[in-house]
């Protein structure tokens, strides 16, 4: 090898080397810029982990420099605060502002679910940052230092169903509901009619009352909303009755409609019939799904005859195949399943109304009879599932004590542990409270109570159940079983306080249709409830019998980590009561608790730890006092200082 080559070859390197230091200049100091970067911004979001930022505020309310703890604090407080004071709805009526407020409502000692509420676990972690990397909160702490910044609740949760109905029980009775073109029948033979025109409807705004609610909440401010109200328009005018009245003959001509039914079980046949004058009663115009026009029946009518007269004799409950276990761990009492049938409600109307609407298309071919339409409600436990279920040991016990109930509670009480003894859980199977204690009703087996609700007293059924709910939770607790819906009640109830060391915290509410209690059998093997009341002592012990597959449940004794006092009585005003007299609710001081449950297994899995936090609501003593009702003749709505209908023709919907 030449010395010359050797020259060529270095001369060759050093022209390589000078574009790569000049590469390296450009692009590597820039990297090493962005990596000392994130990494100072990570030592900086680190330095403010756990707690929330500078600078953040939720409406007025400034929270930086709080940890997790005192954010769950306030904000339960804050929501307690605005539930306590009420949803307030403005209205304008006859020229003046009036106004409806929603209370709370304590049923059974307890708070019902609100109708809106924050789910105050998860604002608190969002607001730490918990689930964010370093480097995404130092980015959000290096912005939250040049100003303020408005942070607005995620998690506000509006029961739209519930707030809807809440308010139209209020204010519906100042509606204008639009009305449709309706025929009148005054006479079936000789045929005499006449034709009631349309007529225009103003209604309240709920949509965008709702909405502004979550909007306030979202900012902790006071729900103090006005509802404005809108014109509406009717969906069927006169002409369109007038272009179908020749067919009005053919309506009744045809003569009653007959309904039959033959019992799956008996083989029975029961008939029923809608008769001329119902027909007249009932008949309206209405819009096909072709979109043309016909004589059809008004539904709520209809319906109503079918719970009166033809669901009692339709529906049979399910009966699911039972067993109960003896005291020596022998079978003492053996039911055997059977299916259900259910009236198909919607179904049934359905065909009714198309027998009625085909009068109006055609004289021939139409149908003078229905069947009434069923659906079958099969078991959840069937007579053929009862082999071989490995019902060999009691897996876990749950006690509460109810001392001191009233006597219609101590009924509702002993009505629910009858229904839920005896109980068969499949594997794999999730076992719900409201499904097995349902209906909640007179007929279902349950008694009323007088309760506070809002500004009134009114009976309300079942009272009692949270008891129940209650003694599910500890029994699946201290069975091992995979808790899978759980809430805590709202008020700090005696009842309900853990018999370790007298402390709330390990309670279960339900309240159908949510929230409910439930929890799944994840053994391999059928659990079996097994139920025990003693009236003398008001104790219930509520048993899970299954195989044992090694597990253990506890949990540990509930602590209070602080107690809320209940602040100052309130007095509502009320025309549900007479002048003077007062009815008093008592007054609750609130609490925030906690409290592990552990499951230990034997077969490998991970033993499993849940900690339950429970926030209980202090309420002060609430008083309704009577007050005379204003003396004032029936109001107009008024849009616009423009009058819209006269209070003597308006047709409220209110329950």
């Amino acid at each position: 090898m030449s010395l010359d080559f050797l020259e060529e070859k270095k001369e060759k390197k050093a022209l390589w080397k000078a574009p790569t230091r000049f590469l390296l200049l450009v692009f590597g100091l820039p990297m090493v810029i962005i990596i000392l970067g994130a990494t100072a911004l990570a030592v900086y979001g680190a330095s403010f982990r756990g707690e929330v930022l500078p600078g953040v505020f939720i409406g007025d309310a400034p929270l930086a420099g709080l940890n997790r703890g005192e954010v769950v604090a306030f904000l339960s407080d804050m929501n307690d605060k605005l539930a306590n004071e009420g949803l307030r709805f403005s209205y304008q009526v006859d020229g003046r502002q009036e106004t409806a407020v929603i209370y709370p409502e304590v049923v059974d000692d307890s708070v019902l679910p609100d109708a809106v509420e924050m789910n105050v676990e998860k604002e608190a972690d969002n607001l730490i940052g918990k689930d964010r990397n370093l480097l995404s909160w130092g980015v959000s702490a290096l912005l939250s230092g040049w100003g303020e910044t408005k942070y607005k609740l995620r998690t506000v949760r509006v029961d739209e169903t519930r707030l809807l109905e809440k308010i139209k029980n209020k204010i519906s009775i100042y509606e204008s509901l639009p009305q449709n073109a309706e025929i009148k029948i005054k006479s079936i033979d000789p045929l005499q009619y006449e034709i009631l025109p349309a007529k225009a409807g103003v209604v309240f705004d709920y949509g965008g009352a709702i909405m502004e609610v979550k909007r306030l909440w979202s900012d902790l401010q006071p729900a103090q909303v006005f509802i404005t109200n809108k014109n509406e328009q009717p969906k069927i005018f006169e002409n369109d009755v007038k272009s179908i009245e020749n067919r009005l003959p053919s309506v009744f001509v045809h003569g009653p409609i007959s309904l039959s039914y033959q019992d799956p079980h008996t083989g029975l046949k029961s008939d029923w019939q809608i008769s001329l004058g119902q027909i007249a009663d009932w008949v309206e115009a209405q819009k096909t799904a072709d979109g043309g026009l016909a004589f059809g029946l008004e539904q709520n009518s209809v319906v109503d005859f079918l719970i009166k007269k033809v669901q009692p004799n339709v529906d049979v409950e399910a009966q699911d195949a039972k067993f109960k276990i003896g005291a020596d761990g022998k079978m003492e009492e053996f039911q055997g399943s059977r299916p259900g049938v259910k009236l198909d409600m919607e179904k049934t109307y359905s065909a009714i109304n198309e027998a009625l609407i085909e009068r109006t298309r055609h004289d021939e071919g139409v149908a003078t009879a229905v069947a009434v339409v069923v659906e079958k409600v099969e078991p959840n436990i069937k007579t053929g599932d009862v082999n071989n279920l490995g019902i060999k040991e009691i897996l876990g016990v749950g006690v509460s004590n109810y001392s001191g109930s009233p006597k219609n509670r101590i009924k509702n009480i002993a009505n629910a542990v009858k229904k839920l003894n005896g109980i068969l859980v499949k594997p794999g199977e999730i076992f719900s409270a409201i499904q097995y204690t349902q209906p909640f009703t007179l007929d279902g087996g349950y008694l009323p109570e007088l309760v506070i609700k809002g500004d009134e007293i009114k009976p309300e059924i079942g009272g009692g159940l949270c008891q129940i709910g209650t003694t599910l939770f500890r029994m699946a607790m201290n069975a091992g079983m995979e808790i899978i819906e759980r809430r805590n009640h709202s008020l700090v109830v005696s009842y309900y306080n853990d018999p370790s060391n007298g402390n709330p915290g390990t309670d279960a509410t339900f309240y159908d249709p949510k929230p409910d209690f439930r929890f799944r059998n994840d053994t391999a093997n059928y659990v079996l409830i097994q139920t025990e009341m003693n009236t003398v002592t008001g104790e219930l012990r509520f048993y899970l019998w299954g195989t044992s597959d090694g597990r253990k449940g506890f949990y540990s004794k509930p602590v209070v980590k602080r107690w809320i006092p209940y602040g100052e009585p309130k007095e509502i005003e009320t025309t549900k009561l007479e002048p003077g007299k007062k009815e008093c609710q008592h007054a609750y001081r609130g609490a925030d608790t906690s409290f592990a449950y552990t499951r230990e297994f034997s077969n490998g899995r991970e033993k499993e730890e849940t900690v339950y936090e429970s926030h209980y609501r202090a309420l002060p003593q609430i008083c309704l006092v009577g007050v005379e009702e204003k003396a004032e003749e029936p109001a107009e709505i008024v849009e616009n200082n423009v009058g819209v209908s006269e209070a003597g023709d308006q047709v409220g919907n209110g329950e």
